[in-house]
């Protein structure tokens, strides 16, 4: 393969500035990178917010930029630092199903038939793995690493704790809900639309529907009028503010998007933090356990072709996507 296919843009802007290259290069490996063959990628609200140019990330980036954060795909080959017992001591020889992500502050995105990865961004994919599960493995490793960020070194979910989702049902909030309910929470409250609370269930919290009811008086009803001890914020400019008074007293707030402002919290002596993904490959090998053994049952809403790249991020902008939407590289 001399050429592929790819997903870039060369500016800032709405879907419309993505653009799918026929004739781009295939990449060469760095000396610590890995080849892949990418199957399908996974896509979050971070990818259209980079490409927006509102996130934080967008103003390191270098321009023309490729988009994706995450992937699942098959190891074809590998940089000169890392040899054949190199790669077979970390999981990754040729022919190895893959997923994992790549950083925000790196401009080559993962939309591409094949990527040069950081070896340390990657974990196997392990058994055996049908074919149409690898969308969901190509889902995880970003809303994966938040999760884990926003429970464990964030908000530090203790035992006894209860604990308020915003947006039990998307990407994040799929593997915050079964994340807090394993680090100890007693009770684990989560909003969603009304069609969506038997997943809320499902997942193991109890749905707040925000569509057909008043989900502050709600969160009163269900914690007998103490409020909950974390709220965890994945929506932020509707819910950040109100969820301040569903707080017990000594309660904290972790609010998800990278510049949200913590100063109304602040201001009342309320702990409010943002959270600091932490990559790493025993993070990756636990979510990896924590899909094939079923404790994080993230959910796919829909795979869509490469060439619909523009209509997938639209799709993201409207926020009511549940699960996680993944592009099929392939197709």
């Amino acid at each position: 393969m001399e050429c592929m296919r790819e997903i870039r843009y060369d500016s800032f802007g709405g879907p419309e500035v993505l653009t799918l290259h026929h004739d781009a290069p295939v990449p060469e490996p760095g000396p610590e990178e890995v080849l892949v063959q990418v199957g399908f990628v996974g896509l979050n609200p971070l990818d259209y917010k980079i490409r927006d140019g509102s996130s934080g990330r967008a103003k390191d980036l270098a321009l023309p930029a490729g988009t994706g954060r995450e992937m699942a795909g098959t190891v074809i080959g590998a940089g000169s630092g890392l040899d054949e017992a190199e790669l077979g001591s970390r999981g990754l020889t040729v022919g190895t199903r893959v997923f994992g992500m790549r950083g925000p502050s790196d401009s080559r995105g993962v939309a591409a038939e094949v990527i040069a990865i950081s070896a340390d961004d990657l974990a196997p994919i392990p058994g055996e793995t049908a074919e149409e599960d690898l969308p969901r493995w190509a889902g995880l490793a970003l809303v994966g690493l938040t999760a884990i960020a926003v429970v464990q070194d964030t908000a530090r979910i203790a035992e006894h704790e209860t604990v308020l989702i915003h947006g039990g049902t998307g990407g994040v909030g799929q593997l915050l809900i079964p994340m807090a309910l394993e680090a100890g929470a007693s009770q684990v409250l989560a909003t969603g639309r009304a069609a969506n609370a038997e997943r809320i269930r499902e997942l193991g919290a109890t749905p707040i529907p925000y569509d057909t009811s008043d989900w502050g008086e709600e969160v009163q009803r269900l914690t007998d009028g103490r409020g909950v001890d974390v709220v965890l914020d994945t929506h932020y400019h509707s819910t950040f503010l109100p969820s301040l008074d569903q707080l017990a007293d000594g309660g904290r707030i972790v609010a998800l998007p990278s510049l949200a402002d913590l100063s109304p919290a602040l201001e009342r002596g309320i702990e409010a933090r943002v959270p600091s993904i932490v990559p790493g490959r025993d993070r990756l090998d636990r979510l990896a356990q924590g899909i094939r053994s079923g404790r994080y049952p993230l959910e796919v809403s829909e795979v869509l072709p490469l060439a619909q790249i523009a209509e997938a991020h639209r799709r993201l902008e409207e926020g009511h996507t549940r699960g996680k939407l993944v592009l099929d590289v392939r197709a």
